[in-house]
């Protein structure tokens, strides 16, 4: 059986990502793990949750565990899904653990920013793909034609 790995921001498009690598799993017979990240030092923990201080930590790993427990929650049919939560760097730790577990693939999604935007706040999906040594399934955010 191969275990797929789905990384999740926490932000409005996550239900759709977990979704789509739930959906995946199930045609392959596959494991899932839910996998985000608490952003450390001057990052974002969740996408509305203003800066992590050191005190903040633990308190932010619940809370992202217990998200992804609701997102788990909505799929109760599949015995076969467990939750990962990181800290540190989201591209880094999302690689360090893709790569250290026993995952044939790896899904994210993708904002689709261009331009400014894309300058400004990078992209986590692009540095992925460019650095993982498993595959990567990327899901799209904007999936309307344009």
């Amino acid at each position: 059986m191969s275990d797929i790995m789905i990384a999740v921001d926490l932000g409005n498009f996550s239900e759709t990502l977990i979704r789509t690598g739930i959906e995946l799993a199930n045609k392959m017979d596959a494991s899932v793990t839910l996998f985000s990240v608490v952003e450390l030092g001057i990052g974002i923990g969740l996408p509305e949750g203003g800066p992590v201080v050191v005190d903040d930590i633990p308190a932010r790993i619940r809370e992202v565990e217990e998200r992804l427990e609701a997102y788990k929650q909505l799929y109760s049919g599949n015995n076969n899904i467990s939750i990962v939560v990181g800290t540190g760097n989201p591209k880094n730790e999302t690689l360090e653990q893709a790569h250290n577990g026993n995952f044939t693939m790896l899904v994210v999604g993708t904002h689709g920013r261009t331009g400014l935007d894309h300058m400004l706040l990078g992209s986590n999906a692009e540095y992925i793909i460019r650095h993982s040594r498993i595959p990567v399934l990327v899901v799209p955010y904007n999936q309307q034609e344009h």
